[in-house]
């Protein structure tokens, strides 16, 4: 039977499932304790050699990439996104093995390595409102300074300074009305890195479970569903795979042309 393809994580996917929790300002809560402190400053530094690495890695430089993501293991050892970024590393390298440890180690370091999302975002909440308080003054001062335009000129000025200035307390507005999560579950990049590693291990069943993991966490995660179909046509089981070709374009998924017409022609 033919060994299907697998297909690789779009451009720039790899961020997508943690993009906040990376971007989100890390300051230290006041009610921790020095230890918990003296942790998040590691994770503030260890956080700055990951993003540096998953850059490296975006643009194909594997030895970069792989020097920050050990110096970001060297601050912070349970670093999840750390370990994650190592996975994808050896896995391109085609280090399969290791890659997996890392990917296996990644996931039980995640659980801990979350509570720093719910820390910063509650910190991030925080000074949206304080930033939302003063961007009303602004306005108002705006206000004021468009009542005193002598000129057609002035006034223009003043108007554009209003808008842009009103624009910007619409987007924190917008960012409040995110609730902040109660739990942070295992990101859907996750699954689907742990599957492509145990794909290229020839443990398609334990593949499939990942990617199946991948399109729960996230619905619309299409080169997930494009390995989770071609596994399933490719096992035989054309019922399966037709049951997630179906859902997947639900989603609005697009699946690999070839792909689906051999899935819908078959017999």
């Amino acid at each position: 039977m033919k060994r299907p393809r697998i297909a690789r994580p779009p451009a720039g996917a790899w961020a997508l499932a943690l993009l906040l929790a990376l971007l989100l300002p890390l300051r230290a809560q006041k009610d921790f304790k020095q230890d918990e402190r003296a942790m998040i400053e590691k994770y503030k530094r260890a956080r700055v050699h990951f993003l540096k690495g998953a850059e490296h890695l975006k643009k194909g430089k594997l030895e970069k990439a792989r020097k920050e993501a050990a110096a970001c293991l060297e601050i912070f050892p349970n670093h999840a996104d750390g370990h994650w970024l190592s996975a994808q590393i050896l896995y391109q390298q085609g280090k399969h093995e290791e890659a997996l440890k890392e990917m296996e180690t990644a996931k039980s370091d995640f659980a801990a390595f979350a509570k720093f999302y719910t820390y910063s975002y509650q910190e991030y909440l925080d000074q949206l409102r304080k930033d939302r308080e003063e961007q009303e003054k602004y306005i108002n001062d705006l206000a004021a300074s468009l009542s005193n335009a002598r000129t057609p000129e002035a006034r223009s000025r003043a108007e554009s300074q209003v808008n842009q200035a009103k624009q910007a307390l619409a987007t924190i507005d917008n960012r409040l009305r995110n609730p902040i999560p109660p739990t942070m579950d295992i990101p859907a990049e996750y699954h689907f890195i742990h599957g492509n590693i145990l794909f290229k291990l020839k443990r398609f069943g334990e593949a499939r479970d990942f990617y199946l993991a991948a399109v729960g966490a996230d619905p619309r995660h299409a080169a997930a569903y494009n390995n989770l179909i071609n596994i399933f046509f490719a096992s035989g089981d054309v019922a399966s795979a037709r049951k997630y070709l179906q859902q997947a374009e639900a989603n609005g998924v697009e699946v690999h042309e070839g792909l689906k017409k051999a899935v819908l022609e078959k017999k």
